[in-house]
């Protein structure tokens, strides 16, 4: 049931999705993309290993990088999702990083984890070659792109979990991180519970990192995090999981803003709508805040 209900709800993300990005092509002829670079050997044949690099043309000199982590309630999609969201970065300009990663039922979220912590080890041994040299490197995700962003940076900033994980370190240091109307619970009691079952192998109930996997929240006892910015808005379907994790960086005493968008009076602002439609004036103030706060803690991080 929880398969085929997966894979049922991917055709239909997927097919929204589709309709939406047809209707919002656009002249990319101010950017340049380089498109489907394998983060693994095996990416010829594997979808999920691909990632992009977005930025405008022209751009010289060590840019800021945004490496961006796309939504689907871990079932759907890949990093083409969110090309209006990327392109918006890199006119803002950060050179973009878009990295895709395999999808459930295929595949446990032990094993998503490890596909982006190999992504984030890609670029930091490439960095060179990929134009990426910086001081200033940015993780944004949303929905369950955002879950994952949580795992990478708690395992970039705790050495007991990369070892619960069986994973080594990246290489990757982020100055701080976005998380749009994150897909925070694993264990849910929404329409996403089709995948509650599949995010952890029945071999694996035992192993050191079941636990994080069942509750990600206990990760946040157990690192070091960058400053973080909370995206979210009373019309966003899952705005709980994001006000459940502010409330949880609330009671650690953690670095972190929340913003918390109305109801829309002219449009409905719904899930992860500043990915989906990032032109929107809502969407604009949306970046303009996400972008204002990585300067604050890079200036914190200066006088400090």
């Amino acid at each position: 049931m929880s398969k085929w209900g997966a894979l049922f709800f991917r055709y239909v993300f997927e097919t929204g999705d589709e309709k939406r990005l047809k209707k919002m092509k656009q002249d990319l002829s101010d950017l340049h993309i380089r498109r489907d670079i394998a983060y693994l050997p095996d990416a010829g044949e594997e979808r999920g290993h691909l990632l992009d690099i977005y930025e405008q043309k022209g751009a010289d000199g060590p840019l800021p990088v945004m490496v961006n982590i796309h939504g689907g309630g871990l079932f759907a999609s890949y990093k083409e999702v969110n090309a209006n969201f990327n392109y918006e970065w890199a006119r803002r300009g950060y050179r973009t990083v878009s990295i895709s990663y395999r999808r459930i039922p295929e595949v446990t979220l032990k094993e998503q984890i490890d596909d982006v912590m190999a992504a984030l080890r890609f670029i930091a041994a490439h960095k060179k070659e990929l134009w990426l040299k910086s001081d200033r490197f940015y993780l944004t995700g949303d929905s369950a792109g955002a879950l994952l962003a949580l795992y990478a940076l708690s395992l970039n900033g705790g050495a007991a979990l990369r070892r619960a994980f069986h994973q080594e370190e990246t290489g990757l240091s982020f100055q701080a991180a976005g998380f749009i109307s994150i897909f925070l619970d694993t264990q849910r009691d929404d329409l996403m519970k089709c995948v509650s079952d599949r995010v952890l192998a029945d071999d694996a109930k035992d192993e050191p990192f079941a636990e994080y996997i069942l509750d990600p929240v206990r990760m946040l006892d157990q690192a070091d995090y960058p400053p973080l910015y909370l995206l979210t808005g009373a019309q966003d379907a899952i705005r709980k999981d994001t006000m459940k994790l502010a409330a949880a960086l609330d009671a650690r005493g953690m670095a972190y803003q929340l913003k918390d968008f109305p109801k829309g009076k002219e449009r409905a602002l719904d899930h992860v709508f500043a990915v989906k439609f990032p032109k929107w004036p809502e969407s604009r103030e949306a970046f303009d805040g996400m972008i204002r706060y990585f300067k604050e803690a890079k200036q914190d991080e200066k006088e400090g």
